[in-house]
């Protein structure tokens, strides 16, 4: 187990390099420049000591060591679009309202899409079934943005039970948590049915009804746990693509979280700031992902002998 962890953490690092290279060129390939913009026009002279005095007037390769070597010592440098404070305490700052609606949503639509699931699989080809099939087929279809919108619509305009926008009070948090749970419900559900349909077929669940054990147990005890890898699988990676803020849902609720700085970092030419947030989300999914196989693994010890067991 442990050479399997050591081989993946290798991996994570090799994924960690080239990522930020491909990040850091794509960054730079895009016409223009941090102070080519209408919105601050300087002159020239300014726009020189500027570029020279945040090292922009250097190679492609010295400006990526050194920003590099600035992020192993987690020196992330300064957004140019909030220069009073450093990249890291702008994203902690930001990242609290994406953090607190997003975890949540998963948090909580996650056991929701499990039992849907559920149901809809012990409840085969009945109207459970398809209830429960319809819904998740209309969570995984319909985009997003759409469902804030309705939200917004039913909830804040015609029923006025909720406020529409913002962030601060809890009542604010309930629309965007809403939005943010369709996508886990929809797709537990999904995944849950299909493979306790699978695992339901298979010949070991016949042979435990044979010797007697209850329904319960055969579901809860072994059904379940059999079930359980596809789950782990998704876990982790949705619940880090939440928490790190849709642009979607903030820009509908206008939740002043990451999203809005995916696009202003883009817009602005913000290559601290942007490359921060996308290197924050590739180690965050590299993480996720070391931690689905070590549970993969747990859960299916073949996986981490080839096979060969």
């Amino acid at each position: 187990m442990i050479l399997y962890i050591l081989r993946r953490l290798l991996s994570v690092a090799v994924t960690f390099f080239v990522v930020s290279l491909i990040i850091f060129l794509m960054m730079h390939s895009i016409p223009g420049g941090p102070f080519d913009g209408n919105d601050m026009p300087v002159s020239a002279a300014v726009r020189e000591q500027l570029m020279s005095r945040l090292g922009l007037d250097q190679p492609l390769w010295v400006q990526y060591v050194r920003y590099m070597t600035g992020v192993l010592q987690f020196d992330f440098g300064v957004p140019y679009q909030s220069p009073g404070e450093t990249v890291i305490q702008l994203l902690s700052r930001a990242w609290i309202p994406s953090l607190v609606l997003g975890g949540l949503g998963v948090l909580i639509g996650t056991p929701l899409g499990i039992l849907l699931g559920m149901a809809a699989a012990l409840n085969r080809n009945t109207w459970i079934d398809y209830l429960a099939s319809g819904f998740a087929t209309l969570g995984l279809t319909v985009p997003v943005f759409v469902t804030s919108m309705l939200l917004i619509l039913v909830f804040a305009v015609w029923l006025n039970w909720l406020p529409a926008s913002g962030w601060g009070k809890p009542e604010r948090w309930i629309l965007p948590i809403v939005a943010y749970a369709a996508i886990p419900i929809a797709t537990y559900a999904r995944y849950t049915r299909s493979a306790m349909l699978d695992t339901l077929n298979r010949p070991f669940v016949t042979v435990l009804r044979a010797k007697g054990l209850s329904e319960r147990r055969i579901i809860f005890q072994h059904v379940l746990r059999n079930s359980a890898i596809p789950m782990v699988t998704v876990f982790l990676p949705m619940f880090i693509g939440t928490a790190t803020g849709s642009i979607f849902v903030e820009a509908m609720f206008r939740v002043p979280g990451l999203g809005a700085y995916f696009v202003s970092s883009i817009q602005t030419r913000d290559y601290p700031l942007e490359m921060a947030l996308m290197l924050m989300i590739t180690f965050m999914y590299c993480i996720a992902y070391l931690l689905s196989d070590i549970a993969y693994a747990w859960l299916n010890p073949r996986i981490r002998t080839g096979g060969s067991q």
